[in-house]
Order: C-alpha cells, then sequence, then structure tokens
C-alpha cells in the first residue's frame, strides 16, 4: 500500500511535469520525453514532510530513481498508442484542468478570509463553556418518524431554528415522550441502547443528531443537558481552532457561491436532466443479471 501511495504520489507531479518542460539540465530520458532538474526541484517542494525526509535517504533516492524510471516508460508507451488521440484523454484533460482551476480560485479567494486565532478560539470557549463537558450524563429528546421523507421536514424545521420540543409535539410518532416535546430525561453511560448511548455522548449539549434507523422508524435525537466534568481550553484549543476555521470557511464559500450566482446566470434543463437520470437508472437496472438459483 505505501509503495503504491508513492507510485501515485510521482504520478500526480508528472502530470505538472510533462507539460512544463524547460531547457534545464536533463536528469532522466525516456525515448522522446524528458525530466529536467528545475522540473523536479520545482514539483519536489510540494511533497510532504515526510516525503521528502524519506527521499533523502539512500533508500528513497533509489525508490525516486525506480519510480521516475516506470513512470517514463509508461509515459512514452501511452504516446506510441496515440492514447492523447482519444475522447476519453480529451474529456478527462478537461475535467482537470476545471478541477485545476476551481482549486486555485479557491486558494486564491480564501487568501482574503480572515484567519481564526487563538483569542477568537478563547472567546468562543468562554461564551460557550456549557458546550465544552465531558459528559457523565446526558439529558435527551427525541423525535420518531417513520419514513425519510418525514424526516427530511423534521430537519428543514430545525435548520430554521424551530424549537425542537414543538416539532417533537407534532410530528413524532412516539405517543410516551411527544406530549412531553420529546423529553426522555438523563441517562448515565450503561443505561441507553449502545447504539444510541454513543451518538448520545458524543454530541455536545444543543446538537441535534443524524437520524438512527431502528425497528419501529427513524430516531432523532437532541442534547438538551449535560452534566460532567468541564473541559480546559488548553485540551481543545487546536480542535476548536481548526473547527472554528473550517465554519469560517464554509460560510464564506455558501455566501461566495450566492454572489456567483447572481453575477453568472444559472439555467438548468430539468427535463434533460430528469429523461437523462432516469434513461440511466433505468439502463443500470437492466444491465443487472438476476441471481441464479440452484
Amino acid at each position: 500500500m505505501k509503495f503504491l501511495k508513492f507510485f501515485i504520489v510521482l504520478i500526480g507531479i508528472s502530470l505538472i511535469v510533462a507539460c512544463s518542460q524547460s531547457k534545464d539540465e536533463v536528469i532522466l530520458k525516456a525515448g522522446s520525453s524528458a525530466l529536467t532538474k528545475k522540473d523536479l526541484q520545482e514539483d519536489l517542494k510540494t511533497l510532504p514532510p515526510q516525503t521528502k525526509a524519506f527521499l533523502a535517504s539512500p533508500e528513497g533516492i533509489n525508490r525516486l530513481k525506480d519510480e521516475l524510471v516506470k513512470r517514463e516508460v509508461l509515459y512514452e508507451e501511452a504516446k506510441k498508442k496515440d492514447l492523447a488521440k482519444s475522447e476519453e484523454f480529451k474529456r478527462r484533460l478537461e475535467e482537470f484542468k476545471k478541477i485545476t482551476l476551481i482549486n486555485m480560485l479557491l486558494e486564491q479567494e480564501l487568501k482574503n478570509v480572515q484567519q481564526v486565532t487563538e483569542k477568537d478560539a478563547k472567546d468562543y470557549y468562554e461564551k460557550n463553556k456549557d458546550q465544552f463537558i465531558k459528559p457523565t450524563e446526558v439529558r435527551l429528546s427525541q423525535i420518531v418518524v417513520k419514513t425519510d421523507e418525514e424526516a427530511k421536514k423534521v430537519y428543514e424545521r430545525v435548520d430554521k431554528g424551530e424549537d425542537f420540543a414543538k416539532i417533537a409535539k407534532e410530528l413524532s410518532k412516539d405517543e410516551k415522550t411527544k406530549t412531553s416535546g420529546g423529553d426522555m430525561g438523563f441517562f448515565k453511560k450503561g443505561q441507553l441502547d449502545p447504539q444510541i448511548e454513543n451518538l448520545a455522548f458524543s454530541l455536545r449539549k444543543g446538537q441535534v443528531s443524524m437520524p438512527v434507523n431502528r425497528k419501529d422508524g427513524l430516531y432523532i435525537f437532541k442534547v438538551t443537558d449535560v452534566k460532567g466534568t468541564p473541559i480546559e481550553f488548553e485540551q481543545i484549543k487546536q480542535q476548536l481552532t481548526e473547527q472554528l476555521k473550517a465554519k469560517k470557511q464554509q460560510d464564506w464559500f455558501n455566501s461566495y457561491i450566492d454572489e456567483l450566482k447572481k453575477k453568472h446566470k444559472v439555467e438548468i434543463n430539468e427535463k434533460a436532466l430528469q429523461e437523462m437520470l432516469s434513461q440511466a437508472l433505468i439502463g443500470n437496472k437492466t444491465d443487472e443479471k438476476p441471481a441464479q438459483t440452484k
């Protein structure tokens, strides 16, 4: 597996090197292909530290030479077979260009997004200390529905900020808890079904779970209160900073996409899309051969 990963990294390098040969000292030649010193130096800069450390060893150098030779002879053979003229190659190349340009755009725009500092993380921690508790007991509320469509309606209302208890009273199928807004009370570890316990004790106060599929329906849980030991800021500083950073970037991305939708006219041919999907799905079902029975 490590060997395969290493080879894939070098294949990734080759995509750039193959498109930007420069007049420089040649490191390796295979047929008409040439890898220059400058090309290799630039592309090795993008490798992670652990890979660079490995390449600095005698074993790493030998592995590098071996993989570069493999890459170049495979590239020569692909050119010999005129694969670059195939429609599939052109399609993949266009897809690669599209993904690369999108990534370059996002990298560029993200530079303008304000970074999350340790102070930001500390301020969030101080304002939300009740979220940072190692739980010994959790108080749960639940909403039980029968279908995916009903669960979707629950999440739509939760996402809009509606009160979970109000939704439970209106939509939950569990007669025992719906009248109390889905409240189930406090639970310690060992008092719940293992599947539900693992989920409940992984949630923070105020968080709503993904649906749990059980025999009598889909269960949606919310942790409404937590009892336990406070987690010190230093223990979660790095993790919290990364979470806040990810949220800030996601919020920026959603806003950025909304702006671009207004800037660039978007049209979707719903009829053609549905026809294509129907044909693809029907085609897949048709292609599936029924299992033989003895």
